[in-house]
């Protein structure tokens, strides 16, 4: 009773955090404690996604077309995630951009309004992954695709645990309480499992260097600035898909 107990308990948070994260489960009202729970799943939403957008091209769908098998990756990407990531990019992007410090830094960050840094870091970044994708496709390695989503999430994870909230912060906060030292250590053992069975262990070394730069820089500008937010959370989720792609074609 106890293992069934703790197995519905794990699959409530996964749907919990696949709602949150994803349309490809229902989006459920939740308290602090549960979202908090659902961290710790957040590597597994990745390879949800990953083999939903994935799959269809992996079987055959638009085969000898692999540019368009990039595009529409990318645009599955962005649909089954509602573009809740690429906001997030793109508000950081507009907030880097500027130079600006302190309350202007998150009196841009926050702002509903896209600007320019804004458009360039989401036409650059989409373009950026279709490009990598089309290279891991035509490699025969589309494993990677798969595995790009559960990096990402799996990054987020260890920057929420890297630095602490902002006082404007309300989901970069609930992400935080959830990154412990536990979570962290079994999410980056996903990514690195998964990333050794879908893109090798090459691969997997490779896409390590600029995952931890990644996350390295987001850190020291969330600590410049006073602490994280979601939108930080989100670039690192982009950049983390990103690494796995480029991680795959360099290895």
């Amino acid at each position: 009773m106890k293992l069934a107990h703790l197995l519905a308990a794990q699959w409530r948070a996964f749907a919990l955090s696949a709602g949150f994260l994803t349309r490809l489960a229902p989006a459920r009202a939740a308290t602090n404690a549960e979202m908090a729970a659902g961290v710790a799943h957040y590597p597994l939403v990745g390879l949800l996604a990953g083999l939903v957008c994935a799959g269809p091209f992996l079987l055959g769908l638009l085969g000898g077309h692999p540019w368009v098998q990039a595009l529409g990756y990318a645009a599955l990407l962005l649909w089954a995630t509602r573009g809740l990531h690429w906001d997030g990019w793109a508000d950081l992007m507009d907030a880097w951009g500027s130079s600006a410090t302190g309350d202007r830094f998150w009196d841009i960050l926050k702002d509903s309004r896209i600007g320019a840094f804004g458009v360039l870091g989401i036409v650059f970044g989409v373009l950026g992954q279709m490009v990598l994708a089309h290279e891991v496709i035509t490699m025969g390695r589309g494993g990677a695709l798969v595995w790009a989503p559960v990096l990402g999430r799996a990054a987020c994870v260890v920057l929420a645990a890297c630095v602490p909230p902002g006082t404007r912060s309300t989901l970069g906060r609930l992400t935080s309480a959830g990154a412990t030292h536990m979570t962290v250590l079994f999410c980056a053992g996903v990514a690195a499992a998964t990333g050794v069975a879908l893109a090798g262990p090459p691969a997997v070394l490779a896409a390590a260097l600029p995952c931890a730069c990644a996350v390295a820089w987001l850190a020291a500008l969330a600590r410049r600035e006073g602490g994280l937010n979601g939108d930080f959370l989100g670039a690192c989720i982009i950049l983390g898909e990103l690494s796995a792609l480029l991680g795959t074609i360099l290895a």
